[in-house]
């Protein structure tokens, strides 16, 4: 693995791990029977967002976009795609944090908890297995031993 790539799988592990721990501090906070802690609750909302929108921006400009730009056909495509649902998802978890900033949460907390839970789990399906995608994106391609040229 050459150093561009080992960089960039570090920044996306340092954006994940920061991702996840914020996630598992919300989901300790909803386990069933806790006490209602809106103030936690709105403290790590708007600390996920802004982790996430960080990795969001890592993911376009530093993989997505060069690979849609100087990849082969079927890698720029799939950059595309990966790019698109990122975008969605983001776009999901601003409108849930704009949606519950209004102070519903001290109103409706069994409702928030739910559907807190259900947007943690869409988070962590968006991410799973992405690391592993975008480590072929980000890899130079192999070389050909016979040819010494790139194997596609």
């Amino acid at each position: 693995m050459d150093m561009l790539t080992q960089r960039l799988l570090d920044i996306f592990d340092g954006h994940h791990r920061r991702a996840t721990a914020i996630m598992t501090a919300q989901r300790a906070l909803l386990a069933p029977g806790s006490a209602p802690d809106p103030a936690a609750q709105a403290r790590h909302r708007w600390e996920l967002l802004r982790v996430l929108v960080e990795f969001q921006i890592f993911k376009h400009r530093d993989i997505f976009d060069p690979v849609i730009r100087q990849g082969d056909a079927r890698m720029a495509a799939r950059a595309r795609v990966l790019k698109a649902e990122c975008a969605e998802l983001g776009a999901e978890v601003r409108a849930f944090v704009a949606g519950w900033s209004d102070g519903s949460v001290d109103r409706d907390w069994d409702r928030f908890r739910t559907a807190t839970l259900a947007l943690i789990a869409k988070v962590e399906r968006g991410l799973a297995g992405q690391r592993q995608v975008l480590a072929t994106m980000v890899a130079p391609p192999a070389r050909s031993p016979v040819a010494n040229g790139p194997i596609r």
